[in-house]
């Protein structure tokens, strides 16, 4: 070579220049590197050495990739290619630039591939591509190519803990590490991943299993791992696997405690609480949990029977079905219920009054007026079983029987209203213009009411337009 540099020199001058330049300023490092990208190749013919040039190809791609210029990078590794192709080295750095690119990562995913039909055994490029997949969201596929490089030698979990501590909130990565660790037989050490992917995905119905069948074998280890999680303040994942623990104990009353002091409404746990209460005998507080239970499914009529059937001689319950199924207007059911509080020796005004009640409403006139005859065999001066006994007097067009038992009313009382409004109301019926007149003034003075009531009855409509009752009535 009689002029210009040798060969060695020339290679020389490409190290120096290469290694002068000052990565501190990015912006004129890369003018530099695209320079000596165009020197290189200028005087590629005269270096006469394809593989120097592509290893210096690359040298500048690599730190091209450290300031930042990922594509420029990309360029000097593909000029490398073209100079010596298939070059596992500069496939898996032309990779690795893609995957630090937002929208590139399946360019990145297509260098891995080429070194991996060149090369299967290498570790670095399935290390990569498994990285790629996870980046891509694909943790089906990312997840399958880190269980090949593990099988490829299960040393490489050093690898996956690498990038753990580098993506600490990763739920993949950390059930990758769990898995391995389950594999392995470190108990606790997959408890504890699978804890932190319970972390990230409080969702994740498959690590709540995890856990608890990894201390299903114990369940008082798996109680230990749910008071941890809510010592932390996880409750929600406490509560999961609280959850799952019932599944295997479905008979565990503390574990139904504690998911109750989570969701106190809820009627299932509640239920299930109450069978065994009953089970163990306490009836008492297995009633009060029914009770609980069933009111949340607005469905207290259930829990009477439910309840009576652990103590069919409750009578405090027994009242209440009865006035629950009288305001539903189940009246023979009522009646029935009635009925068995005499079977048991109950025997006062106020229920004698119920049944009284529920006969008048199944028509069943003179069983009402007994009833209340009852009533007033227990109280003489019982004003409402007369005024009722008259309501049904009046029903049956027994009239004057009727208005024997109103008087009886307004003797022990004179200022109740419903009796002399039907003493008005009877009147009118007879005629006595005056009386009615007179009776229902003081039915509307004691109880305005009653003078709305008057304008719609039919007993009054022949009086309604004399100049008294429209007075009455105004």
């Amino acid at each position: 070579m009689p002029f210009g540099l040798s060969k060695d020199k020339l290679k020389k001058e490409i190290v120096e220049k290469i290694s002068e330049v000052d990565d501190s300023n990015p912006s004129a490092a890369l003018s530099e590197y695209m320079d000596l990208m165009d020197y290189i190749i200028e005087k590629e013919s005269k270096v006469g050495d394809s593989e120097f040039v592509a290893d210096k190809m690359n040298e500048i791609g690599e730190n091209l990739i450290e300031i930042g210029e990922n594509m420029k990078a990309i360029q000097c590794f593909e000029k490398s290619l073209n100079r010596v192709p298939n070059n596992i080295e500069t496939l898996l750095k032309k990779g690795e630039a893609y995957m630090k690119m937002d929208e590139e990562k399946e360019y990145a995913l297509n260098s891995f591939n080429k070194v991996l039909r060149k090369d299967p055994g290498n570790e670095k490029a399935m290390l990569n591509k498994a990285n790629v997949f996870r980046l891509l969201g694909d943790d089906s596929k990312a997840e399958d190519t880190f269980e090949e490089l593990l099988e490829m030698d299960s040393s490489n979990i050093s690898k996956i803990h690498k990038l753990v501590k580098e993506n600490p909130d990763d739920p993949l990565l950390w059930r990758i590490e769990a898995e391995y660790f389950e594999e392995e037989g470190k108990i606790e050490k997959a408890i504890k991943a699978y804890e932190k992917v319970l972390t990230l995905e409080p969702e994740n119905e498959d690590a709540i299993e995890k856990i608890v069948e990894l201390a299903s074998e114990d369940v008082s280890k798996a109680k230990e791992q749910v008071e941890k999680l809510e010592e932390r303040g996880q409750e929600s994942l406490a509560r999961r696997l609280y959850e799952n623990i019932l599944e295997i104990n479905p008979d565990d009353l503390e574990i139904i405690e504690k998911l109750l002091s989570f969701e106190p409404e809820n009627d299932e746990l509640l239920e299930r609480k109450a069978q065994l209460l009953e089970e163990k005998g306490e009836v008492e507080e297995a009633k009060e949990t029914y009770r609980k239970a069933y009111e949340i499914k607005d469905d207290i009529l259930g829990y009477y029977d439910k309840a009576l059937e652990l103590d069919p001689e409750d009578i405090d319950l027994l009242y209440e079905k009865g006035e629950l199924l009288y305001n539903k207007k189940e009246f023979k059911e009522a009646l029935e219920t009635y009925d068995r509080l005499f079977e048991l020796g109950e025997n006062d005004s106020d229920l004698w009054h119920n049944k009284a009640a529920c006969l008048y409403h199944l028509e069943r006139y003179e069983d009402a007026i007994d009833a209340f005859d009852q009533a007033l065999e227990i109280d003489e001066d019982d004003l409402e079983a007369w005024s009722n006994k008259g309501l049904v007097r009046y029903e049956m067009e027994e009239y004057d029987k009727a208005m024997e038992n109103f008087n009886e009313v307004v003797k022990r009382d004179q200022n109740y209203p419903q009796a002399w409004y039907y003493k008005s109301m009877l009147s009118a019926q007879e005629g006595e213009e005056k009386k009615a007149r007179n009776f229902l003034k003081r039915a509307i003075d004691l109880d305005q009411t009653f003078k709305q009531k008057a304008k719609t009855e039919e007993c009054f409509e022949e009086y309604k337009h004399k100049d008294s009752f429209k007075e009455l009535l105004s």
